[in-house]
C-alpha cells in the first residue's frame, strides 16, 4: 500500500493527536485518533502497539489483539509486540496461543522473565499445574521478587484448594506492589473458601476501593453475601454490576432468583427475561423463566420456555418433569404421560417418576395401567407413600378393599402417624357405605394431578 505525502501527514496529524489526548487520559477520543492513522498507514508498527496498549486501558482485549497481530506480522521478532499479544491471549482465554508466543519469546530472548511468569497463568488455566510450577521456578531464577510470578503460582495453588500457600504468594505479590490488580480479590476468594468471612469482606473492600469497576469481583462478593444471607446487601451488589454492565446476565440471574424468594414474580420475571436476551443458549436461563411463569401459573408460557430449554439440551430430566406439569395442569394428562414416559428412558429407577405416570393414568381413567405404575415405584422403593396412596385410592376405586386395607396397613407401618392413610383406616374400619368410600377415592385420583407439582424437582 503506497501512502501519499499528503495522507502521510494526515496520518501523522492524527498519531500526534491521539498522544495529546492519551496525555489528557481521554482515551476514547485517543483510540479513534490513532484508528485514523493506522487506517491511512497501517504499515507503522508503533502506532499498532499504542493503539492495542489503548484499547488495553479499556479492556477491548480482542481488538487489541487485532492491533498486536498487525505489529507482529510488521516486526515478528518484536519482544514488546509478543509479550503483549500473549498477555492478551491468556486474558481472553485463548492459552494455548499466549504459551506458543511466550516460547518464541524465549527462543531468542531465555532471560527475558515475564515469558515464564506469565506461562504460569496460562498453564493453570489449562489445568497443567505441574508446567506452571516449573515456570514459576524458572522465572525466580531470573527475578526473585516478582509480584506478576506470585499472583499466578497463587492462582495455580487456589485451583487445587492449596488456599494457606495461595494465600502466601499473593501476599507476597501485595508487598512489592500494595495494589495489584485483583490480588485483594484472589486473597479474599481464599478466605471465602477457608469460610473466615471478615477476612474476606475486608479483603473484597480493599479490592473495590482499587478498583470499583471490578465487576467479577463485585459479583463474587454477592455471592458470598448470598451465601451468609445477607440478601440486601447481596441484591445492592448485582445491583451495582448493572450499573456498570447492564446486561450481566450472572447479576439478572441473581437478581431473579432473589425476586422469586420474596416472591415478587413480575420482577424476577424482568430479570430472566433480561438474561434470556443476553444469553439465548443458556437452558437454565428458560427454566427459570418457566418457573416464574408456574408461580403464576400462567402454564402456556411456562411450557413454551420448558420447551426452549429441551430444544437447547433435550437431556434435562427436571425441565422435562416441569414440563409434565405444565400439560397436567391445563388439563391434557396425556401430553404429560408421554414427557413422563421420555423422562422414563434417562432416570429409570426414581420412583416420583412413576407416580405421576400413575396420576396421568387416573387422568385419564386408566386405573389399571395407574397401578400398574404405582407398584413399578414401589418396586424401586418400597417404602415410596405416595404411590401406596394412589394404591390403596385405586384399589378402593375398583371395590378391592381387601387388597386398600394392606396397603394402608403397610403404610401405617411406615409411618403410623401419616394423617391420609389414617383416615382410610378410619373409614375402612368402620365400614362406611361402600359407595362413599369409592366416591372418595375417586375424587382424589381425579385430583392426583396436584402430586405432579410437587415432585417438579424430584428426578
Amino acid at each position: 500500500m503506497t501512502t501519499s505525502t499528503n495522507d502521510w501527514f494526515e496520518a501523522e496529524y492524527h498519531a500526534e493527536h491521539a498522544n495529546d489526548l492519551a496525555e489528557a487520559q481521554q482515551w476514547e477520543q485517543a483510540i479513534q485518533e490513532l484508528q485514523a492513522a493506522v487506517e491511512i498507514n497501517p504499515e507503522n508498527c508503533g502506532w499498532q502497539i499504542s493503539l492495542g496498549k489503548l484499547l488495553d486501558e479499556f479492556r477491548q482485549y480482542h481488538q487489541a489483539i487485532e492491533a498486536y497481530q498487525k505489529a507482529n506480522n510488521l516486526e515478528p521478532q518484536n519482544i514488546e509486540v509478543l509479550t503483549a499479544l500473549g498477555i492478551d491471549y491468556n486474558r481472553t482465554g485463548k492459552y494455548q496461543q499466549a504459551i506458543e508466543c511466550f516460547e518464541q519469546i524465549e527462543q531468542n530472548n531465555p532471560t527475558h522473565e515475564p515469558t515464564y511468569c506469565h506461562r504460569i497463568y496460562a498453564y493453570s488455566q489449562l489445568a497443567d499445574h505441574q508446567k506452571a510450577e516449573e515456570m514459576f521456578y524458572l522465572a525466580r531464577q531470573l527475578s526473585d521478587s516478582c509480584p506478576v510470578c506470585f499472583c499466578h503460582m497463587g492462582i495455580s495453588l487456589s485451583a487445587r484448594n492449596q488456599y494457606n500457600r495461595a494465600i502466601y504468594c499473593f501476599d507476597k505479590c501485595l508487598e512489592d506492589v500494595p495494589n495489584y490488580p485483583q490480588a485483594n480479590q484472589h486473597l479474599a476468594e481464599c478466605y471465602w473458601q477457608l469460610e473466615d468471612y471478615p477476612q474476606a469482606k475486608d479483603y473484597y473492600l480493599k479490592e473495590l476501593r482499587n478498583d470499583p469497576r471490578n465487576i467479577e469481583a463485585i459479583l463474587q462478593f454477592g455471592q458470598m453475601l448470598l451465601e451468609l444471607g445477607q440478601y440486601d446487601l447481596a441484591r445492592e451488589k448485582f445491583h451495582r454490576t448493572l450499573e456498570f454492565e447492564p446486561e450481566n446476565v450472572t447479576a439478572h440471574m441473581h437478581l431473579g432468583d432473589l425476586a422469586m424468594e420474596i416472591n415478587n414474580l413480575e420482577q424476577a420475571i424482568e430479570h430472566y427475561s433480561s438474561a434470556a436476551s443476553s444469553t439465548p443458549q443458556y437452558p437454565i436461563v428458560y427454566r427459570q423463566l418457566a418457573r416464574a411463569y408456574a408461580r403464576v401459573e400462567r402454564w402456556e408460557l411456562a411450557r413454551e420456555y420448558l420447551q426452549l430449554a429441551l430444544e437447547i439440551d433435550d437431556q434435562q430430566p427436571e425441565a422435562l418433569m416441569e414440563l409434565a406439569e405444565t400439560y397436567a395442569r391445563t388439563d391434557d394428562p396425556a401430553s404429560s404421560q408421554k414427557c413422563l414416559e421420555q423422562l422414563l428412558l434417562m432416570v429409570p429407577d426414581k420412583p416420583e417418576v412413576y407416580h405421576n405416570l400413575a396420576v396421568c393414568h387416573f387422568l385419564q381413567d386408566n386405573v389399571e395401567k395407574a397401578i400398574q405404575s404405582c407398584q413399578q415405584a414401589l418396586e424401586i422403593d418400597d417404602h415410596y407413600l405416595p404411590a401406596m396412596h394412589k394404591l390403596a385410592m385405586a384399589y378402593i376405586a375398583l371395590r378391592q378393599t381387601s387388597k386398600a386395607r394392606q396397603m394402608v396397613k403397610r403404610a401405617l407401618q411406615i409411618d403410623p402417624n401419616n394423617e391420609k392413610f389414617r383416615k382410610i383406616n378410619r373409614q375402612l374400619r368402620v365400614r362406611w357405605p361402600i359407595y362413599l368410600i369409592i366416591g372418595g377415592a375417586q375424587r382424589a385420583c381425579r385430583k392426583a394431578g396436584g402430586a405432579l407439582g410437587r415432585l417438579v424437582r424430584s428426578p
